[in-house]
Protein backbone atom coordinates (compact mmCIF):
# COMPACT_ATOMS: atom_id res chain seq x y z
CA UNK A 1 0.00 0.00 0.00
CA UNK A 2 2.85 2.22 1.26
CA UNK A 3 4.67 1.68 -2.56
CA UNK A 4 1.21 2.69 -4.20
CA UNK A 5 0.40 5.86 -2.57
CA UNK A 6 4.35 6.82 -3.51
CA UNK A 7 4.03 5.98 -7.19
CA UNK A 8 0.22 7.89 -6.97
CA UNK A 9 1.98 11.21 -5.86
CA UNK A 10 4.52 10.31 -8.33
CA UNK A 11 2.07 10.76 -10.84
CA UNK A 12 0.53 13.41 -10.01
CA UNK A 13 3.19 15.15 -9.37
CA UNK A 14 4.94 14.96 -12.64
CA UNK A 15 1.56 15.55 -14.48
CA UNK A 16 1.39 19.26 -12.36
CA UNK A 17 5.12 19.43 -13.28
CA UNK A 18 4.29 18.55 -16.84
CA UNK A 19 1.42 21.11 -17.06
CA UNK A 20 2.86 23.95 -16.07
CA UNK A 21 5.67 23.83 -17.90
CA UNK A 22 3.56 22.83 -21.13
CA UNK A 23 1.15 26.16 -20.38
CA UNK A 24 1.85 29.12 -19.50
CA UNK A 25 5.39 29.10 -17.56
CA UNK A 26 6.87 27.80 -21.08
CA UNK A 27 4.90 31.05 -23.02
CA UNK A 28 6.17 33.21 -20.53
CA UNK A 29 10.01 32.75 -20.81
CA UNK A 30 9.93 32.83 -24.52
CA UNK A 31 10.02 28.77 -24.83
CA UNK A 32 8.54 27.61 -28.85
CA UNK A 33 5.78 25.19 -29.52
CA UNK A 34 8.12 22.81 -30.65
CA UNK A 35 10.70 23.34 -27.32
CA UNK A 36 7.94 22.88 -25.32
CA UNK A 37 6.91 19.68 -26.72
CA UNK A 38 10.52 18.12 -26.35
CA UNK A 39 10.83 19.54 -23.19
CA UNK A 40 7.72 17.58 -22.16
CA UNK A 41 8.19 14.64 -23.53
CA UNK A 42 11.78 14.61 -21.57
CA UNK A 43 10.38 15.68 -18.10
CA UNK A 44 7.48 13.39 -18.97
CA UNK A 45 10.08 10.12 -19.55
CA UNK A 46 12.19 11.23 -16.61
CA UNK A 47 9.07 11.39 -14.65
CA UNK A 48 8.50 7.53 -15.03
CA UNK A 49 11.47 6.44 -14.65
CA UNK A 50 11.95 8.03 -11.23
CA UNK A 51 8.42 6.05 -10.30
CA UNK A 52 10.23 2.52 -11.79
CA UNK A 53 13.01 3.16 -9.32
CA UNK A 54 10.76 3.94 -5.98
CA UNK A 55 8.76 0.89 -7.42
CA UNK A 56 11.44 -1.36 -7.70
CA UNK A 57 13.43 -0.07 -4.25
CA UNK A 58 10.84 -0.53 -2.25
CA UNK A 59 9.84 -4.28 -3.37
CA UNK A 60 13.12 -4.99 -2.19
CA UNK A 61 13.04 -3.02 0.58
CA UNK A 62 10.16 -4.78 2.10
CA UNK A 63 11.51 -8.53 0.75
CA UNK A 64 14.23 -8.17 2.73
CA UNK A 65 12.00 -6.59 5.55
CA UNK A 66 9.93 -9.97 5.21
CA UNK A 67 12.70 -12.37 4.58
CA UNK A 68 14.54 -10.86 8.26
CA UNK A 69 11.69 -11.42 10.41
CA UNK A 70 9.35 -14.16 9.03
CA UNK A 71 10.04 -17.77 10.89
CA UNK A 72 11.90 -20.28 9.52
CA UNK A 73 10.07 -21.83 6.62
CA UNK A 74 9.18 -25.78 7.08
CA UNK A 75 10.65 -27.85 4.90
CA UNK A 76 7.35 -29.95 4.23
CA UNK A 77 6.44 -26.59 2.66
CA UNK A 78 9.93 -26.21 0.45
CA UNK A 79 9.43 -30.05 -0.92
CA UNK A 80 5.80 -29.01 -2.35
CA UNK A 81 8.02 -29.00 -5.54
CA UNK A 82 9.74 -32.80 -5.05
CA UNK A 83 8.06 -35.76 -7.22
CA UNK A 84 4.64 -37.33 -7.14
CA UNK A 85 4.23 -39.25 -4.01
CA UNK A 86 7.08 -37.92 -2.15
CA UNK A 87 4.85 -36.35 0.61
CA UNK A 88 1.82 -37.13 2.86
CA UNK A 89 0.48 -34.04 4.13
CA UNK A 90 -0.50 -35.55 7.19
CA UNK A 91 2.95 -36.25 8.95
CA UNK A 92 2.13 -34.15 12.55
CA UNK A 93 -0.30 -34.96 14.81
CA UNK A 94 -0.87 -37.33 17.48
CA UNK A 95 1.98 -39.97 17.70
CA UNK A 96 1.55 -43.28 17.85
CA UNK A 97 2.48 -46.75 19.90
CA UNK A 98 3.15 -49.72 18.34
CA UNK A 99 0.76 -52.50 19.30
CA UNK A 100 1.96 -55.73 21.09
CA UNK A 101 0.56 -58.09 18.52
CA UNK A 102 0.05 -58.49 14.97
CA UNK A 103 -2.70 -58.96 12.59
CA UNK A 104 -3.43 -61.99 10.88
CA UNK A 105 -4.46 -62.88 7.43
CA UNK A 106 -7.90 -63.98 8.81
CA UNK A 107 -8.41 -61.95 11.59
CA UNK A 108 -8.10 -65.22 13.83
CA UNK A 109 -5.72 -66.46 16.03
CA UNK A 110 -2.48 -68.96 14.79
CA UNK A 111 -2.43 -72.04 17.32
CA UNK A 112 0.24 -72.57 18.84
CA UNK A 113 1.31 -75.58 17.02
CA UNK A 114 1.47 -74.13 13.72
CA UNK A 115 3.65 -71.12 15.36
CA UNK A 116 5.91 -73.78 17.05
CA UNK A 117 6.06 -75.58 13.06
CA UNK A 118 7.16 -72.24 11.91
CA UNK A 119 10.01 -71.17 14.38
CA UNK A 120 11.12 -74.52 13.63
CA UNK A 121 10.67 -74.29 9.76
CA UNK A 122 12.57 -70.52 10.66
CA UNK A 123 15.54 -72.24 11.86
CA UNK A 124 15.70 -75.15 9.26
CA UNK A 125 18.92 -75.11 7.41
CA UNK A 126 17.85 -78.38 5.61
CA UNK A 127 15.29 -75.69 3.28
CA UNK A 128 18.57 -74.84 1.58
CA UNK A 129 20.42 -76.20 -1.16
CA UNK A 130 23.53 -77.19 0.45
CA UNK A 131 21.88 -77.52 3.91
CA UNK A 132 23.57 -74.72 5.30
CA UNK A 133 21.41 -71.47 5.47
CA UNK A 134 18.43 -70.72 6.75
CA UNK A 135 16.07 -68.02 6.96
CA UNK A 136 17.63 -67.34 10.62
CA UNK A 137 21.34 -67.17 8.60
CA UNK A 138 20.12 -63.84 7.29
CA UNK A 139 17.66 -62.49 9.94
CA UNK A 140 19.50 -62.99 13.40
CA UNK A 141 17.19 -62.22 16.08
CA UNK A 142 19.95 -61.62 18.74
CA UNK A 143 21.25 -59.10 16.10
CA UNK A 144 18.59 -57.17 15.75
CA UNK A 145 16.53 -59.36 13.21
CA UNK A 146 19.33 -59.06 10.39
CA UNK A 147 22.69 -59.92 10.18
CA UNK A 148 24.78 -57.08 10.48
CA UNK A 149 26.00 -57.11 6.93
CA UNK A 150 26.35 -54.97 3.84
CA UNK A 151 24.74 -58.03 1.81
CA UNK A 152 23.81 -61.50 3.03
CA UNK A 153 25.90 -65.08 2.56
CA UNK A 154 23.73 -67.27 0.96
CA UNK A 155 24.57 -71.29 -0.27
CA UNK A 156 27.94 -71.76 -1.31
CA UNK A 157 29.13 -68.06 -0.11
CA UNK A 158 27.17 -66.72 -2.51
CA UNK A 159 26.50 -62.60 -1.75
CA UNK A 160 23.25 -60.82 -2.14
CA UNK A 161 23.07 -57.41 -3.80
CA UNK A 162 20.85 -55.85 -1.15
CA UNK A 163 21.04 -55.16 2.35
CA UNK A 164 18.74 -57.64 4.65
CA UNK A 165 16.05 -56.09 6.36
CA UNK A 166 15.15 -56.64 9.26
CA UNK A 167 12.43 -59.77 10.03
CA UNK A 168 11.24 -57.51 14.05
CA UNK A 169 8.35 -56.05 13.53
CA UNK A 170 7.51 -57.06 9.95
CA UNK A 171 4.32 -58.20 10.30
CA UNK A 172 3.23 -55.20 10.31
CA UNK A 173 3.99 -53.93 7.28
CA UNK A 174 1.79 -54.07 4.10
CA UNK A 175 5.11 -54.26 1.61
CA UNK A 176 7.84 -56.69 1.65
CA UNK A 177 11.20 -56.79 -0.05
CA UNK A 178 13.16 -53.28 -0.43
CA UNK A 179 11.19 -52.44 -3.63
CA UNK A 180 8.33 -54.03 -2.36
CA UNK A 181 7.13 -56.38 -4.57
CA UNK A 182 5.09 -58.74 -2.07
CA UNK A 183 2.38 -58.18 0.44
CA UNK A 184 2.66 -60.42 2.94
CA UNK A 185 4.92 -62.37 5.12
CA UNK A 186 3.85 -65.67 3.41
CA UNK A 187 4.82 -64.34 0.06
CA UNK A 188 8.15 -63.09 1.27
CA UNK A 189 9.00 -66.17 2.40
CA UNK A 190 8.22 -68.25 -0.78
CA UNK A 191 10.78 -65.93 -2.63
CA UNK A 192 14.18 -66.58 -0.36
CA UNK A 193 13.18 -70.52 -0.65
CA UNK A 194 14.23 -70.77 -4.56
CA UNK A 195 16.25 -67.73 -4.77
CA UNK A 196 19.86 -69.30 -6.31
CA UNK A 197 21.76 -66.76 -4.27
CA UNK A 198 19.91 -67.21 -1.11
CA UNK A 199 18.74 -70.66 0.09
CA UNK A 200 18.98 -72.28 -3.74
CA UNK A 201 16.16 -74.85 -3.64
CA UNK A 202 15.63 -75.94 -7.76
CA UNK A 203 11.69 -75.69 -6.51
CA UNK A 204 9.06 -75.72 -4.26
CA UNK A 205 8.25 -79.37 -4.59
CA UNK A 206 11.67 -79.88 -3.65
CA UNK A 207 10.91 -77.72 -0.51
CA UNK A 208 8.28 -79.93 0.05
CA UNK A 209 9.88 -83.14 -0.87
CA UNK A 210 13.01 -82.19 1.46
CA UNK A 211 10.16 -81.76 4.58
CA UNK A 212 8.37 -85.01 3.86
CA UNK A 213 11.51 -87.15 4.14
CA UNK A 214 12.07 -86.00 7.27
CA UNK A 215 9.61 -88.21 9.79
CA UNK A 216 10.06 -85.92 12.33
CA UNK A 217 8.07 -83.11 10.17
CA UNK A 218 5.38 -85.30 9.44
CA UNK A 219 4.52 -85.95 12.54
CA UNK A 220 4.59 -81.78 13.37
CA UNK A 221 3.00 -81.31 10.62
CA UNK A 222 0.07 -83.37 11.50
CA UNK A 223 -0.39 -81.97 14.82
CA UNK A 224 -0.27 -78.03 13.15
CA UNK A 225 -2.38 -78.97 10.22
CA UNK A 226 -4.56 -82.27 11.31
CA UNK A 227 -2.87 -84.57 8.69
CA UNK A 228 0.75 -85.93 7.52
CA UNK A 229 -0.35 -85.10 4.01
CA UNK A 230 -0.11 -81.10 4.44
CA UNK A 231 3.38 -80.91 4.23
CA UNK A 232 2.68 -78.38 1.38
CA UNK A 233 4.23 -75.07 0.38
CA UNK A 234 1.19 -73.15 1.20
CA UNK A 235 1.52 -74.53 4.62
CA UNK A 236 5.26 -74.17 5.00
CA UNK A 237 5.07 -70.55 4.06
CA UNK A 238 1.94 -70.43 6.55
CA UNK A 239 3.88 -71.94 9.26
CA UNK A 240 7.31 -69.22 8.91
CA UNK A 241 4.73 -66.29 8.86
CA UNK A 242 2.99 -67.09 11.68
CA UNK A 243 6.44 -67.32 13.73
CA UNK A 244 7.37 -63.92 12.27
CA UNK A 245 4.10 -62.63 13.61
CA UNK A 246 4.90 -63.24 17.03
CA UNK A 247 8.45 -61.34 16.60
CA UNK A 248 7.36 -57.68 17.25
CA UNK A 249 9.30 -55.60 19.81
CA UNK A 250 6.51 -52.87 21.43
CA UNK A 251 8.47 -51.74 24.68
CA UNK A 252 10.97 -49.47 23.31
CA UNK A 253 11.47 -46.15 25.36
CA UNK A 254 9.23 -44.18 22.14
CA UNK A 255 6.47 -46.62 22.69
CA UNK A 256 6.69 -46.13 26.66
CA UNK A 257 7.07 -42.33 26.40
CA UNK A 258 3.71 -42.33 24.55
CA UNK A 259 2.09 -44.64 26.32
CA UNK A 260 2.90 -41.85 28.80
CA UNK A 261 5.69 -42.66 30.67
CA UNK A 262 7.25 -38.77 30.09
CA UNK A 263 10.71 -40.09 31.78
CA UNK A 264 11.10 -42.55 29.02
CA UNK A 265 12.70 -39.92 26.72
CA UNK A 266 15.44 -37.48 27.91
CA UNK A 267 15.79 -33.94 26.17
CA UNK A 268 17.78 -34.53 23.62
CA UNK A 269 15.65 -37.68 22.24
CA UNK A 270 12.93 -35.26 22.62
CA UNK A 271 14.35 -32.26 20.48
CA UNK A 272 15.32 -35.20 17.83
CA UNK A 273 11.72 -36.11 18.10
CA UNK A 274 10.87 -32.50 17.46
CA UNK A 275 13.05 -32.27 14.02
CA UNK A 276 11.64 -35.59 12.90
CA UNK A 277 8.42 -33.59 13.12
CA UNK A 278 9.42 -30.39 12.08
CA UNK A 279 11.97 -31.86 9.05
CA UNK A 280 9.55 -33.64 7.26
CA UNK A 281 10.83 -37.35 8.26
CA UNK A 282 7.58 -38.30 9.54
CA UNK A 283 5.76 -37.94 6.24
CA UNK A 284 8.05 -40.99 4.94
CA UNK A 285 8.54 -42.93 8.03
CA UNK A 286 4.87 -42.89 9.41
CA UNK A 287 4.68 -44.12 13.24
CA UNK A 288 4.01 -46.37 15.09
CA UNK A 289 5.89 -48.55 12.21
CA UNK A 290 8.47 -45.78 11.08
CA UNK A 291 7.50 -46.60 7.17
CA UNK A 292 5.28 -45.74 4.95
CA UNK A 293 4.29 -49.30 4.31
CA UNK A 294 2.72 -49.92 7.89
CA UNK A 295 -0.82 -51.65 7.84
CA UNK A 296 -1.47 -49.16 10.69
CA UNK A 297 -2.11 -45.87 8.75
CA UNK A 298 -0.31 -46.54 5.35
CA UNK A 299 0.92 -44.02 3.14
CA UNK A 300 2.36 -44.49 -0.21
CA UNK A 301 4.68 -47.14 -0.26
CA UNK A 302 7.49 -46.53 -2.36
CA UNK A 303 9.09 -43.07 -2.17
CA UNK A 304 11.77 -41.78 -4.62
CA UNK A 305 15.27 -42.19 -3.27
CA UNK A 306 17.87 -40.40 -3.56
CA UNK A 307 15.29 -37.16 -4.29
CA UNK A 308 18.69 -34.89 -4.61
CA UNK A 309 20.79 -37.29 -7.30
CA UNK A 310 23.53 -34.78 -7.63
CA UNK A 311 24.19 -34.53 -3.38
CA UNK A 312 28.10 -35.85 -2.72
CA UNK A 313 26.88 -38.47 -0.41
CA UNK A 314 24.87 -40.09 -3.59
CA UNK A 315 28.50 -41.04 -5.46
CA UNK A 316 30.12 -41.84 -1.90
CA UNK A 317 27.96 -44.23 -1.24
CA UNK A 318 26.88 -45.78 -4.75
CA UNK A 319 23.18 -44.72 -4.22
CA UNK A 320 22.06 -44.88 -7.39
CA UNK A 321 24.09 -48.30 -8.57
CA UNK A 322 20.62 -49.84 -8.19
CA UNK A 323 17.45 -47.92 -8.58
CA UNK A 324 14.98 -50.38 -6.82
CA UNK A 325 11.42 -49.88 -9.08
CA UNK A 326 12.34 -46.94 -11.00
CA UNK A 327 11.50 -46.99 -14.51
CA UNK A 328 14.52 -47.62 -17.29
CA UNK A 329 16.10 -44.08 -17.69
CA UNK A 330 14.62 -42.42 -14.40
CA UNK A 331 17.80 -40.62 -12.14
CA UNK A 332 16.42 -41.34 -9.28
CA UNK A 333 15.13 -44.70 -7.35
CA UNK A 334 12.35 -45.62 -6.28
CA UNK A 335 12.11 -47.46 -2.77
CA UNK A 336 9.61 -48.94 -0.35
CA UNK A 337 10.11 -46.97 2.87
CA UNK A 338 11.65 -49.46 5.17
CA UNK A 339 10.12 -49.32 8.71
CA UNK A 340 12.87 -47.61 11.57
CA UNK A 341 12.52 -49.51 14.30
CA UNK A 342 15.05 -51.25 16.09
CA UNK A 343 17.13 -49.27 13.63
CA UNK A 344 19.91 -48.83 16.28
CA UNK A 345 20.67 -52.60 15.89
CA UNK A 346 20.33 -53.17 11.98
CA UNK A 347 23.58 -51.19 11.03
CA UNK A 348 24.92 -51.06 8.08
CA UNK A 349 21.86 -48.62 6.45
CA UNK A 350 20.11 -48.47 2.84
CA UNK A 351 19.48 -50.76 0.42
CA UNK A 352 23.13 -51.69 -0.06
CA UNK A 353 24.66 -51.61 3.36
CA UNK A 354 26.94 -48.64 2.43
CA UNK A 355 26.59 -46.57 5.97
CA UNK A 356 27.85 -48.08 8.97
CA UNK A 357 26.81 -45.70 11.23
CA UNK A 358 23.10 -44.17 12.77
CA UNK A 359 24.43 -40.46 12.72
CA UNK A 360 26.14 -40.56 8.63
CA UNK A 361 22.92 -42.28 7.86
CA UNK A 362 21.10 -38.71 8.91
CA UNK A 363 23.77 -36.62 7.20
CA UNK A 364 22.90 -39.04 3.76
CA UNK A 365 18.82 -38.20 4.51
CA UNK A 366 19.52 -34.70 4.90
CA UNK A 367 21.46 -34.21 2.22
CA UNK A 368 19.66 -36.18 -0.18
CA UNK A 369 15.97 -35.94 0.91
CA UNK A 370 15.68 -32.54 1.88
CA UNK A 371 18.39 -30.85 0.33
CA UNK A 372 20.11 -30.26 3.48
CA UNK A 373 24.36 -30.10 4.53
CA UNK A 374 25.17 -30.12 8.21
CA UNK A 375 26.79 -26.72 9.47
CA UNK A 376 29.69 -26.55 11.64
CA UNK A 377 29.29 -28.57 14.93
CA UNK A 378 27.91 -25.52 16.92
CA UNK A 379 24.58 -25.01 18.91
CA UNK A 380 22.58 -21.94 18.85
CA UNK A 381 19.73 -23.68 20.67
CA UNK A 382 16.71 -25.09 20.35
CA UNK A 383 13.32 -23.20 20.73
CA UNK A 384 11.12 -24.37 23.34
CA UNK A 385 10.04 -27.92 22.65
CA UNK A 386 6.96 -28.71 24.30
CA UNK A 387 5.27 -32.67 24.54
CA UNK A 388 1.52 -32.67 25.43
CA UNK A 389 1.02 -36.08 26.82
CA UNK A 390 -3.25 -35.63 26.51
CA UNK A 391 -2.94 -35.09 22.67
CA UNK A 392 0.43 -37.20 21.99
CA UNK A 393 2.01 -34.47 20.00
CA UNK A 394 5.03 -32.10 19.75
CA UNK A 395 6.18 -28.77 18.99
CA UNK A 396 7.71 -29.26 15.90
CA UNK A 397 11.46 -28.07 15.21
CA UNK A 398 12.64 -26.53 11.89
CA UNK A 399 15.63 -25.02 12.40
CA UNK A 400 16.88 -22.85 9.82
CA UNK A 401 20.34 -24.36 9.66
CA UNK A 402 20.92 -28.59 10.09
CA UNK A 403 23.57 -28.69 12.54
CA UNK A 404 25.74 -31.50 14.44
CA UNK A 405 23.86 -30.95 17.59
CA UNK A 406 21.00 -31.60 15.49
CA UNK A 407 22.23 -34.55 13.97
CA UNK A 408 22.76 -36.52 17.01
CA UNK A 409 19.48 -35.50 18.67
CA UNK A 410 17.77 -37.14 15.73
CA UNK A 411 20.01 -40.43 16.29
CA UNK A 412 19.16 -40.38 20.06
CA UNK A 413 15.23 -39.95 19.11
CA UNK A 414 16.40 -43.32 16.52
CA UNK A 415 17.98 -44.85 18.72
CA UNK A 416 14.63 -44.63 21.43
CA UNK A 417 12.72 -47.08 18.74
CA UNK A 418 14.93 -49.74 19.27
CA UNK A 419 15.10 -52.30 21.86
CA UNK A 420 18.52 -52.55 23.71
CA UNK A 421 18.43 -56.49 23.10
CA UNK A 422 15.87 -58.28 21.10
CA UNK A 423 16.49 -62.22 21.85
CA UNK A 424 12.81 -63.49 21.73
CA UNK A 425 10.00 -65.04 19.83
CA UNK A 426 8.04 -67.35 21.82
CA UNK A 427 10.15 -69.87 24.23
CA UNK A 428 13.73 -67.91 23.05
CA UNK A 429 15.91 -68.43 19.84
CA UNK A 430 16.78 -71.89 19.43
CA UNK A 431 13.88 -73.95 17.95
CA UNK A 432 12.71 -77.37 19.60
CA UNK A 433 10.36 -79.67 18.73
Amino acid sequence: MLLLAVMTIGVVAGAIVLFMISGDLARRIGISPGGRALLSAGLGTGVIAVCIKIFIAGTLIVAMKDHDHAPPQPVSARLQSMPDGYLDSSFTGRWHALPASAPTPDGKATSQEVIRLGRRLFNEPALSADGKVSCASCHVLAEGGDDNAPNSTGIKGLRGSRNAPTVWNAAFLSRLFWDGRVSSLEDQAMGPLVNPVEMGMPSHEAVEATLRAMPAYVEVFERAFGSPETITIENIVHAIASYERTLIAPDTAYDRFVRGDTGALNARQIRGMALFAGLGCRSCHRDPTFSAAGQIRPAGVRKPFPVFPDAAFVARYDLLADRGTARAGRAIGLWRVPSLRNVANTAPYFHNGSVDSLEEAVRVMAATQLGRLVAADRDDGAPEIAWNPKTRTVTPYYPSELTEVDVAALATFLESLSVPAVTGGPEGAEPAF
